[in-house]
């Protein structure tokens, strides 16, 4: 016999797992399906015809693919409107202008403008990085702007999209925070050193790109700050605005 109590618990279970690990684990995968074929084409393009950006150019093919599926193109057709809704590319609702934080899109735009000041600073502390793996002049181009490219594309539908509003359908008011966590985290392939250093800063940043998603109901606007201003970071922090490094002699 059934008891009355356990009813809860079965219902609940399966729901807190759907609602929270499922959307997690959707983001993680995206993330790791978009970034993951550029640094290997990227390693290959380095020993075969570095002379010519191949590897960019099927990445842009790849990633645009990958952005169409996922904005709900192509099979299955059933679930075209649920990856539509899940990607957040466009705005189908009215955007989200208040919100707990009081935030508004101009402010969190401000905000993240600060932050990567910042991060340039912190990053002009370190040592100009070694180039000398990067042969071709075409090669270190095609690495400095598809870095941004990858990590703003995929970055932003993996966890300001799939990520963030899987977890809003469950639990809204902790869905930021959450996200924000994980993406802190998943940048561990980097190191525990990284993450200790760099983790509040990227806590921080997640927060105001998921609080942008919101208030402009779209991805959009903080797939082009993402893009901006990892290539800034690089260009003015890691190179010290000397373009010259991206050419071989």
């Amino acid at each position: 016999m059934t008891e009355a109590g356990s009813t809860p618990n079965t219902v609940h279970q399966p729901t807190a797992f759907r609602g929270y690990v499922t959307p997690i684990i959707t983001g993680v995968l995206i993330a790791a399906v978009g970034l993951v074929p550029w640094t290997l084409l990227a390693q290959v393009n380095a020993r075969l015809r570095p002379d010519l950006p191949w590897a960019a150019v099927a990445s842009v093919a790849y990633l645009v693919v990958l952005l169409v599926w996922l904005n709900g193109s192509g099979p299955p057709r059933r679930t075209a409107g649920y990856r539509r809704q899940r990607l957040r590319l466009w705005p189908r609702s009215k955007p989200d202008a208040a919100g707990t934080s009081g935030l508004t899109a101009g402010a969190v735009v401000a905000l993240l403008g600060l932050l990567y000041v910042v991060w340039i600073m912190v990053g002009r502390l370190s040592s100009i990085p070694d180039l000398s793996a990067f042969p071709t002049t075409s090669y270190r181009w095609s690495m400095f702007i598809m870095g941004g490219i990858t990590a703003g594309v995929v970055e932003e539908a993996a966890f300001r999209g799939y990520m963030q509003t899987g977890l809003e359908r469950h639990d809204r008011e902790n869905a930021l925070w959450i996200t924000s966590l994980v993406f802190a985290a998943m940048h561990i392939t980097q190191g525990i050193g990284a993450v200790l250093l760099l983790g509040p800063g990227l806590f921080v940043a997640a927060m105001l790109y998921g609080i942008l998603a919101r208030r402009a109901g779209t991805i959009l606007p903080g797939i082009a700050i993402h893009i901006l201003g990892d290539l800034a970071h690089v260009y003015f922090g890691a190179l010290r605005g000397d373009g010259s490094l991206l050419f071989v002699n």
